[in-house]
């Protein structure tokens, strides 16, 4: 064991030093533990987090994949092993097909310009709440069917429940603001129904009954926080990397077709969660670590895709990187079923910024990575400047 890692939690230690943390104990200790949140095994190495993700039967989704646990329902499918996985990932499917992505690639290039317009004229912004907050907010109330006007108070709860999760209490007043507003749209639409998901949503059936309004809630969380929550904050850390880099910001204005690219180093390196947790449903043996049965494992993301065993230079962000197998979208069954979609979100974004906002360069003040609502790490705030 190492006794570095025994007070490690996303509560005690933030994402820079955790990610030294991480690359310093890898070879000292393979499967290190903490002693935070009652105690947990912590897998680094990318060999051992891609087999645990595969291995739903020993290391399962339940009771739930972040630490401390909360007064809540399980979070569908993300919370949830089979059978029960299967059918309510089915609810999500529905959303997201692989025709999604390309169906609203015209409607995020034109909120992305949109928000542009607002800010081009001062030459300056701050791209993180000006842009990489609101489009991914836009982008997924766009695929529910919520309107226009009331993104940003969707937005707004939802920010402040998942900021909540790390404390109980605060996160049940927190998720009953975010209820209170999503959950009316989906009885809005029994009475008034659309052509929109929130309308086949208010009519669903999951194990032989009727969704109720804690299904609704929990599910309405899931889609924010996949795909607002985690998006924002790729967005701002792909500009981060790139305008920090100015050789990468130039090679990617001049040939735009690599922006595919960056966004995968970016994604690798900067990924929104740096992991979730398991637990064991039998006694396994990990490497040479014996790990009980009952016992809380976290998978760790991030660390996985700095592993040096698999990726060459992994600390480096690099254009010409052959194979970039990240774990930032998890993987087996509980990969992301809306990876398509904010890969598109993050493509267009890049393009878009680097095409309308020449000379683009970052403030004189260094961003600071911070966890907030479980292992969720972000960028608070990103001021540019650029060419008007």
């Amino acid at each position: 064991m190492s006794k570095k890692t025994e007070g490690w939690s996303c509560y005690t230690t933030a994402p820079a030093e955790s990610l030294e943390l991480f690359e310093e104990v890898r070879s000292q200790c393979p499967i290190p533990h903490s002693k935070e949140h009652e105690g947990f095994f912590m897998l680094l190495n990318y060999t051992d987090v891609r087999s645990a993700m595969m291995d739903y039967r020993t290391f399962s989704s339940e009771p739930q994949v972040l630490r401390p646990m909360l007064p809540r329902k399980c979070i569908p499918a993300l919370e949830m092993d089979p059978p029960r996985h299967t059918a309510w990932r089915a609810i999500f499917n529905q959303a997201i097909t692989p025709k999604t992505a390309p169906a609203m690639e015209a409607f995020v290039r034109a909120d992305v310009n949109k928000h542009i317009d607002e800010f081009i004229a001062r030459g300056q912004c701050d791209i993180v709440h000006e842009l990489a907050e609101p489009v991914p907010a836009e982008t997924i109330c766009r695929l529910v069917g919520i309107d226009d006007a009331l993104v940003p108070r969707v937005r707004e709860t939802a920010l402040a429940m998942f900021a909540a999760q790390g404390n109980p209490e605060e996160f049940g007043l927190r998720q009953a603001e975010f209820a209170a507003v999503t959950v009316a749209e989906v009885h809005d639409r029994r009475k008034n129904p659309r052509d929109d998901y929130l309308t086949r949503l208010a009519s669903m059936e999951i194990e032989g009954r009727p969704l109720d309004d804690n299904d609704y809630v929990v599910l309405l969380a899931a889609f924010l926080g996949a795909g607002h929550h985690s998006t924002t904050s790729a967005m701002a850390s792909l500009f981060y990397e790139v305008l920090s880099r100015p050789d990468v910001r130039d090679a990617l204005t001049a040939d735009p077709a690599k922006i595919g690219v960056a966004v995968e180093e970016l994604l690798r390196l900067r990924p929104p969660f740096f992991g979730f947790f398991r637990r064991t449903t039998k006694p396994v043996v990990v490497g040479e670590t014996p790990i009980p049965a009952g016992h809380d494992v976290y998978v760790g993301w991030a660390a996985a895709n700095r592993d040096p065993k698999m990726f060459e230079s992994p600390n480096e962000f690099r254009l010409d990187r052959a194979m970039n197998r990240h774990m930032s979208f998890g993987f087996g069954i509980h990969t992301c079923p809306g990876a398509s979609l904010a890969r598109m979100e993050l493509r267009v974004a890049l393009e878009e910024v680097l095409r309308r906002l020449p000379g683009l360069a970052l403030g004189p003040e260094q961003p600071v990575y911070q966890f907030g609502g479980g292992d969720y790490s972000f960028i608070a705030s990103l001021p540019v400047t650029f060419s008007s």
